[in-house]
């Protein structure tokens, strides 16, 4: 996609929309690092907006402020991904945003094709908890999220046996539920998506690394939660949930009380909040009956 300057463009609500989100949805470009234009369209406009959506992504490239790439495909024509570029993080941090001081525009759009569908799939899952709010009339709702790329850069620790071990969840969702005189009910996940790429070796190896946290309390104190649930998703198929639950049973053969905190579902596409949230969809390790985390 070329960039051809716009004489005199400056950066108006639509625009500022797609980059930082809005009060009622504070999420944008900025927020979620690599996205499409479906995916901003789902998490701001309705459907039918997706090529007006488009066109406005084409400007900001055409002027700097983002850039876009091809989503590697076995389609002849490849749709676009967009990221940040050098102008567009200026006005954010011109504006009082927080910016990342080794941000680098190339390296935004020069990932492996693993981690581009990675990071893109599990922005589905982040998208379907933020509109959690707008689908429910207020009385569900996402009250605090961490994106895979803040662990990156900042990993969860702790000791075991004298040595550092280090942990990188691919997200946190504290998603709540309004209730009228009573305290809001509190559903905090750590999310692990899964694109059936893992082998077992590797799978197992993280489970040990969560069983070292889950056991030392170290989430509940870094994490501000009284408990939290490992939430294994993919759209992959109901084998790979079955290899992943087989998987997690074998390796927690040793520590069942552990068994509780895990928790697997293979998702549709295109995801939607009652697909993550209100449908019997998750298995737990004790029962192949599936259930809904919430009820509507």
């Amino acid at each position: 996609m070329s960039k051809q300057l716009t004489k005199s463009f400056t950066i108006t609500p639509v625009y500022d929309l797609l980059l930082r989100g809005s009060p009622d949805m504070p999420v944008g470009l900025y927020h979620l690092h690599q996205a499409t234009a479906e995916q901003l369209t789902r998490l701001h406009y309705k459907p039918g907006m997706l090529k007006t959506v488009s066109k406005r992504l084409k400007v900001l490239v055409d002027n700097g402020y983002i850039q876009a790439d091809c989503v590697p495909t076995k389609q002849f024509k490849s749709p676009y991904y967009y990221a940040l570029d050098n102008k567009g993080i200026r006005y954010l941090e011109s504006i009082g945003l927080d910016t990342d001081a080794s941000f680098r525009a190339s390296k935004e759009v020069s990932e492996s094709y693993l981690h581009l569908r990675h990071a893109l799939e599990l922005n589905d899952v982040y998208i379907a908890a933020l509109r959690l709010r707008s689908v429910t009339d207020n009385r569900f709702y996402l009250s605090r999220y961490t994106h895979e790329r803040t662990f990156k850069r900042s990993p969860l620790e702790v000791q075991e046996n004298g040595a550092k071990v280090r942990l990188i969840p691919d997200g946190f969702l504290d998603i709540r539920q309004r209730r009228q005189l009573l305290p809001d009910v509190a559903l905090p996940l750590l999310i692990e998506h899964d694109r059936g790429t893992e082998q077992q070796e590797h799978f197992r190896r993280k489970l040990r690394v969560y069983k070292a946290f889950l056991g030392s309390g170290v989430l509940k104190q870094v994490l501000n939660t009284a408990g939290v649930t490992v939430a294994f998703t993919t759209f992959i198929g109901g084998r790979r949930i079955a290899q992943m639950r087989e998987w997690t049973k074998a390796e927690l053969a040793t520590e069942p009380q552990l068994a509780g905190l895990f928790i697997f579902a293979e998702l549709p596409r295109p995801l939607e909040p009652q697909h993550l949230l209100f449908e019997r969809r998750w298995l737990t390790l004790a029962h192949d009956q599936p259930i809904a985390l919430l009820s509507d």
